[in-house]
């Protein structure tokens, strides 16, 4: 059941005035024992009603009360039959403002609850607004980056150096792409074990039958993009090894992971 739709109907509204036919009344009252949102709905209609009718209700005054009783006094006997008609139009008068009381109180409490559904839906829509937002921002970044890379993998002086798994991890791969132009070096992970806790993975250019640090590798789920490396004028060879994290002067032989040799 739609309760916020149930809700804009009014007939609680009516229900709580006793306005309602009893079909109407025995709805509300199975609605609400069903549904406890309608139920505590109810009780707010109730207390509103409540509310308003002890704000706007004024005990007469006593002068004003003897004012009456005086004027009765002087229009009995011989106008007793003005004293009727005077009280029948009080009484049609008193019954027309307490339609017209219960009729603008029930329109205040409809337009109230629509101003509020309304309400409702312009903060969700500015919630779903606002995330749209970030979800572009998010993929706008993303494709930047991909321009980038491909920018990269495109340009004729970049050289393309495979790193495959040793025995350690022959199903590691890894991508190097050094422009030898700009001396400019990145990798792309193709595969590597997830590092444990401590441990992070480190890139090394063998310059000269050296091991040089070329920087650390930041791995996270899913990241297919390149990580931009130090740069280099030469080198014969790239290689990764586990290290702790932060890195190390000198690469763990025994943690090497991959290794690829640049091509001339």
């Amino acid at each position: 059941m739609d309760i916020k739709a149930y809700i804009e109907t009014g007939v609680l509204e009516s229900y709580a005035l006793g306005i309602c036919s009893e079909e109407e009344s025995r709805e509300v009252e199975t609605l609400c024992a069903q549904y406890p949102q309608l139920k505590t709905e109810l009780d707010q209609i109730n207390e509103a009603i409540n509310s308003y009718a002890s704000a706007y209700s004024k005990t007469p005054q006593t002068f004003v009360k003897q004012k009456i009783f005086d004027e009765i006094d002087q229009l009995e006997g011989n106008q007793e039959k003005i004293v009727k008609i005077s009280a029948n139009k009080y009484r049609y008068a008193v019954a027309a403002s307490l339609v017209l009381f219960a009729l603008s109180f029930v329109a205040n409490i409809i337009i109230y609850n629509k101003y509020r559904y309304i309400n409702e839906q312009v903060i969700a829509l500015n919630a779903e607004k606002t995330q749209l937002a970030e979800n572009m921002k998010t993929h706008q970044v993303k494709l930047e980056g991909m321009t980038k890379d491909m920018a990269i993998l495109t340009n004729p002086m970049v050289q393309k150096v495979m790193m495959k798994g040793v025995p350690k991890s022959p199903e590691s791969l890894t991508m190097v792409y050094w422009n030898k132009a700009s001396k400019e070096v990145f990798i792309e992970i193709k595969k590597l074990p997830v590092p444990e806790q401590g441990k992070q993975y480190q890139l090394w250019a063998i310059v000269d039958g050296k091991p040089v640090d070329a920087g650390m590798i930041t791995l996270s789920s899913g990241d297919s993009s390149l990580h931009k490396m130090k740069s280099f004028d030469t080198a014969q060879a790239f290689a990764v090894t586990l290290e702790k994290e932060g890195g190390s002067s000198t690469p763990s032989l025994n943690e090497m992971y991959v290794m690829g040799a640049v091509t001339l």
